[in-house]
């Protein structure tokens, strides 16, 4: 196995990856980043495409999980009817992925390793996505305000009350 790319020479063979290849998402500098890989990949281009893609699944998964806490802390013990608030709420972050819009999300470094087994190259790619806190928080709030639509349409009053009350938490101040 012959090891080349970022992060090896002559003097250390050794694998030195950057450290935000072992994170998932960090904060830093008042930036959040999102990170993705894609290992053994035999197209250096598509597996820059690759992992790309899993940082801005992570990045889809940030939001999601954020409007999933929101919310389960609002219908936690509601559930005593069939036309709870928990229905809506998981119907709605089920096609959030599809309608969600992220802006300012931005590739800021690439990491790759290219390795020759048997003579056949493949490489290793690790991508660094970055976005603001306020673009970060315009995602958050473009979902709740497709959610707060979502329950409008269906006419269920409590759930688009909820995700009013958080559109205007988060947009105090801005």
């Amino acid at each position: 196995i012959c090891w080349t790319g970022i992060g090896f020479t002559q003097e250390n063979p050794k694998l030195v990856r950057p450290d935000w290849t072992y994170q998932t998402t960090f904060l830093k500098d008042g930036n959040i980043y999102f990170t993705g890989g894609f290992m053994n990949g035999a197209d250096y281009s598509l597996s820059i495409r690759c992992a790309n893609a899993e940082a801005v699944k992570v990045a889809a998964q940030s939001i999601s999980a954020y409007i999933r806490s929101v919310f389960s802390l609002y219908t936690h013990g509601t559930n005593s009817n069939d036309d709870g608030i928990e229905r809506y709420v998981e119907d709605g972050i089920a096609t959030l992925t599809n309608n969600l819009h992220v802006q300012g999300l931005r590739q800021k470094q690439v990491y790759h390793e290219a390795v020759t087994n048997g003579g056949r190259p493949s490489y290793n790619v690790f991508v660094l996505l970055e976005i603001t806190n306020e673009d970060y928080k315009n995602a958050k709030i473009g979902v709740l305000q497709s959610l707060k639509e979502d329950f409008e349409k269906v006419h269920h009053t409590e759930a688009k009350q909820k995700a009013e009350q958080l559109l205007e938490e988060l947009t105090e101040g801005t």
